[in-house]
């Protein structure tokens, strides 16, 4: 009885073993022939529609570039207004500053030499 169980697991183990093989062998076959009718195709295509495809590619790419191009003068335009609000906010900070100072000048000079800048210890 023993024996008889064994030689069963054995061909079982061994039909197993077959099937995996066979399902490894087919998995492959499958793989192969889902990549080659990709091949098949391009190789069927004439020379005239590959050049067209890359013309396509390098137009495509082009128009990339192009809109790019675009954004980046557009970004410059948006910093270059920026810079010239910053630039008029600098100079109106500049001119208060220089005003301030004739100011602060003025009243140091009118409440005599004792109350400079320096004297401040």
């Amino acid at each position: 009885m023993c024996e008889e169980v064994q030689a069963t697991v054995q061909k079982h183990t061994q039909g197993l073993r077959h099937s995996k093989e066979e399902l490894n062998r087919l998995n492959q076959a499958i793989q192969r022939l889902t990549a080659e009718p990709c091949e098949l195709d391009r190789a069927r295509e004439p020379r005239a529609l590959q050049e067209e495809g890359a013309s396509d590619s390098a137009q495509g790419k082009l128009a990339w570039l192009e809109a790019a191009l675009q954004r980046a003068k557009q970004d410059m335009a948006r910093q270059l207004r920026e810079y010239q609000e910053l630039m008029i906010v600098k100079l109106g900070l500049d001119f208060e500053i220089a005003t301030y100072r004739k100011l602060l000048e003025g009243e140091e000079s009118r409440l005599g030499p004792g109350f400079g800048a320096g004297s401040f210890r």
